[in-house]
């Protein structure tokens, strides 16, 4: 009756949540010590950058093997194990010698670190139908949202007290606590496991998702969407402290704000959930994305006034929580066979196209503006593009509803929220 419970209640936001958001906490809390980290392997700025890349290709690569395995052997054993290599990453990260062992051991970190992002989804979708997905997900968005908040800000107090080295001590000890907690509460979800693990299934598998185009028309406005969040994350720095005049102590404040809006958006679409249906909510968040990743362009080319652009991002981010529960919802809601293979190429073409977004923002790099707000105006308009060219069809949508309506959900698993 414990893991019953705990499937119905906050506990299970608050430990999914966790686990989600410990990567994007591997990836702020350490950015105020990167000069400190330089400093102290003798290296240049440039390698310490390449330790957040080296990341973003670890998070993208072991998400395709973690769906496959969490579908072949259930959501619990591949969750343990990955957080338990993210937990020995960690430490290591801790006592890394110089530059090149730590790259190596970020990477080793995202490898292990993804199954939670993986995972989680997959634990949802075995427990609730498509439309309490999409609820479910924005209860957990007003926890992960809380990560670029306070990360950065938590970073820069244990980097000032204690060393840049305490940071992943601090998220090693955290990891501990999660471990525990999937050890003792989380129930094993998937109803039935997959028969056949392979190379061959693997890449059979995903050839057949690209193919769905009840698939691959939400995973591309949701990626793009996402994308544009990345340009804006590698731009913004440059814009705002270089170009605007921001004062480096006042950026975090942009930061915290945009994150803010973030928070506000997955309560809001929980509301609308309530009283309209999630394609509908995804329409229109795709079609104010694209208006508003338009007025990101025009805005500094018509204005010196930094707040003309930061309305329009603040905008265009907060759709991100919009597009991003409801997309994802509608994706996984025929995959109860292959959730966890599904989640896995998601979350995989989102870090690709989030890393290939953010190399763009610095290849392209000119001294001015054009590169962020270009390539956030490319994400918006690709988002609304392929979601009007690939959305599901009415015919589609009905379909995928009697598919729902095949899966046994338990009466108990509300989120309780």
């Amino acid at each position: 009756m414990k893991n019953k419970s705990f499937t119905d209640g906050k506990g299970l936001i608050v430990l999914l949540g966790a686990l989600t958001a410990f990567d994007p906490l591997s990836i702020d809390m350490y950015l105020p010590a990167f000069s400190d980290i330089q400093a102290e392997f003798l290296t240049s700025i440039d390698k310490v950058e390449l330790s957040m890349s080296a990341f973003f290709i670890g998070m993208a690569v072991g998400q395709l093997f973690y769906g496959p395995l969490s579908d072949r052997f259930g959501r619990k054993r591949p969750l343990l194990a990955g957080m338990f290599l993210y937990l020995i990453a960690t430490i290591g990260c801790a006592f890394a010698p110089n530059i090149e062992t730590f790259i190596v051991l970020r990477v080793l970190q995202a490898l292990g670190g993804c199954a939670g992002m993986v995972i989680t989804r997959a634990v949802i979708r075995d427990l609730f139908e498509s439309k309490k997905v999409a609820d479910f997900l924005s209860s957990m968005a007003l926890i992960m949202g809380l990560a670029p908040i306070l990360a950065p800000s938590i970073g820069g107090f244990v980097n000032q007290l204690l060393g840049w080295r305490a940071i992943f001590g601090l998220l090693a000890v955290s990891n501990i606590v999660c471990l525990a907690c999937i050890y003792l509460f989380l129930p094993e979800t998937i109803k039935q496991k997959s028969s056949n693990l392979s190379i061959k299934s693997m890449l059979t598998s995903y050839g057949q998702l690209f193919r769905e185009r009840s698939f691959v028309g939400y995973l591309i406005p949701d990626t793009a969407i996402r994308a544009g969040m990345f340009a804006y994350i590698a731009g913004s720095p440059f814009v705002f402290i270089e170009l605007y005049n921001i004062p480096k102590e006042h950026y975090g404040w942009i930061f915290g704000m945009n994150a803010l809006g973030l928070m506000a958006a997955s309560q809001i679409n929980r509301r609308l959930l309530k009283r309209f249906d999630s394609d509908m909510i995804l329409r229109w968040s795709v079609r104010v994305a694209a208006v508003a990743a338009t007025i990101v362009f025009i805005s500094p080319q018509i204005s010196s006034q930094v707040s003309m652009l930061l309305i329009p991002i603040f905008l265009f981010l907060a759709t991100l929580n919009f597009v991003g529960p409801n997309a994802l919802a509608g994706a996984l809601a025929s995959q109860g066979h292959r959730a966890g293979t599904a989640s896995a190429l998601y979350g995989c073409m989102q870090w690709s196209l989030a890393s290939a977004s953010s190399f763009m923002v610095s290849y392209f790099h000119n001294g001015t503006a054009t590169p962020m707000t270009g390539t956030i105006l490319a994400c918006g308009l690709v988002s609304l593009i392929a979601y009007q060219i690939l959305k599901p069809q009415v015919g589609d949508r009905n379909q995928l509803r009697e598919v729902e309506k095949t899966i046994v959900i338990p009466s108990e698993a509300e989120p309780g929220v």
